[in-house]
Formats: structure tokens, sequence, C-alpha cells
């Protein structure tokens, strides 16, 4: 797994690729918390993720939770129509911000 964190307007985005699972989850845990130590304004690009774990959706469930007490913003972005399936049948649709690009998201980061 790579993770690149990039900024725009403000927001990091940060963006992993390959497989969020068991082996690679806690590389993404520490990018996503690392980033969020340093911005409280934060998008995951789920563009070139082909598979994400339950310990995937942990972390992202950490990080959701964890801007949410420091008063930030935090949304997925870019997400393939596989990844949205696994969000959705664990009903994080629900609870966390789905955009399904970073220019449609800009106006909740402001």
């Amino acid at each position: 797994m790579e993770i690149k964190t990039t900024t725009e307007d403000g927001v990091a985005i940060i963006t992993p690729s390959g497989r969020v699972d068991t082996s690679t989850a806690k590389a993404f845990e520490d990018g996503v918390m690392g980033t969020i130590d340093s911005n409280n304004k934060i998008a995951i690009c789920f563009s070139g993720i082909d598979y994400i774990s339950s310990a995937g959706l942990r972390v992202v469930l950490m990080a959701g939770k964890k801007l949410t007490a420091l008063n930030g913003r935090f949304a997925l972005i870019n997400m393939p129509e596989k990844i949205f399936a696994v969000f959705k049948m664990s009903g994080f649709d629900k609870i966390l911000k789905i955009y399904p690009s970073f220019e449609e998201s800009k106006s909740f980061f402001k």
C-alpha cells in the first residue's frame, strides 16, 4: 500500500492505493491519524483502492470520530462502486459524508 497526501483549498487529501486489509491497516491508520494531527479538514480519496476490509473500515470510523471531537471536517471521495458497496452494507454511508469527487465536497469543507 502506498499513501499520498496533498493539500487543496486547506483540505488534506489522503490518497491510499492498493488494498486496505489486516496487513496494511496499521500503515493506513498511521497515515490518516498523522495527517489529522496537522489538519482538521480531511478527505480520503478512494480512487486507488480496490479492496477494504473491516480493519480498514475501523480506521475510517476512528478518523471520523477523532475529527468530530476536534470540530473538524471529514469526507470520503472518489469511491469506486465496489468500495461504496462495502460502506453501504456496513451502514457507514449513513454516518459519513461521501462525495463523488473533491470538487463536489468543497462546499462541505467551507
